[in-house]
């Protein structure tokens, strides 16, 4: 007697299709989130390290944090390794928080966050052909640059570095005290869309007292960058607020350069 092997039919064969589909869609998402959550732990991780580079260096420098160059005019030097072969770390490069910090850090892929692309652009983009080369995924807040720890009120609520969304080859400073105006200083570039917002609606923060904190980008007030008084914006559709007031939506902000604000850490 003979016997017959059964096939699967056509229906079974498209029953199974579908329900392989059903779950992949089911779990496609979850592993995102899985990958998002890993990157935003590498980057918590990473400026964790910068908080603590950021005392360590004052420790070994008179009580001094680290500091960003000036130039001739006494203007600081926001955008520092901007169209330099080696970055922010390039000798040639005016002092920056970047490069003086690195002895501390002493790992250049600590400078970049896995949660923020690299930018192409041939300026001031990312440098890939070169392993020496500072590529720099966060923002130094200028109002605790160049200023003795001591000084401080609150430097737990004080940010040093925030979280950008591209990684380039600069050490950037936002916001930026405009020193030659005089005293008492004032800084602009307060909020700024492409700063805070690397992990959806939010970013991860390295603050003046050695932690590390995830926080959404309308939970970060104009104190915390060392703002006090008010913020002014002269742009249509911004405008004075109180510095307890918190930063805009990243998804709708239309990237307010002119925002400013006077800023003392020791008065916040």
């Amino acid at each position: 007697m003979k016997t017959r092997s059964r096939a699967f039919t056509l229906i079974e064969l498209l029953v199974v299709i579908a329900i392989i589909a059903i779950l992949a869609a089911i779990l496609f998402p979850v592993f995102a989130q899985a990958k998002m959550a890993a990157k935003k732990a590498s980057c918590l991780s990473n400026l964790k390290q910068h908080a603590l580079a950021y005392i360590m260096y004052a420790n070994d420098y008179d009580d001094m944090g680290v500091r960003q160059g000036v130039d001739a005019g006494g203007w600081i030097y926001w955008f520092a390794g901007s169209g330099k072969p080696l970055g922010f770390m390039d000798p040639t490069e005016y002092p920056n928080w970047g490069r003086d910090t690195y002895p501390y850090v002493k790992n250049l892929q600590m400078y970049e966050s896995p949660g923020a692309p690299k930018d192409n652009n041939p300026v001031f983009g990312y440098i890939s052909n070169n392993p020496k080369a500072g590529n720099g995924s966060y923002a130094a807040n200028g109002g605790a640059l160049g200023i003795s720890l001591t000084s401080f009120s609150d430097s737990a609520n004080v940010i040093y570095l925030q979280s950008k969304n591209t990684t380039t080859r600069e050490a950037i400073v936002q916001p930026t005290p405009l020193y030659p105006l005089g005293t008492p200083y004032i800084a602009n570039g307060i909020d700024i869309s492409w700063v805070g917002a690397t992990f959806g609606k939010g970013g991860n923060y390295a603050w003046c007292d050695g932690h590390a904190k995830y926080r959404p980008r309308t939970g970060i007030t104009f104190r915390n960058f060392g703002i006090y008084g008010t913020v002014h914006c002269h742009q249509p559709g911004c405008t004075d607020v109180p510095n307890t007031t918190g930063l805009t939506d990243p998804l709708v902000n239309p990237n307010y350069w002119d925002t400013w604000g006077t800023v003392d850490v020791g008065l916040i």
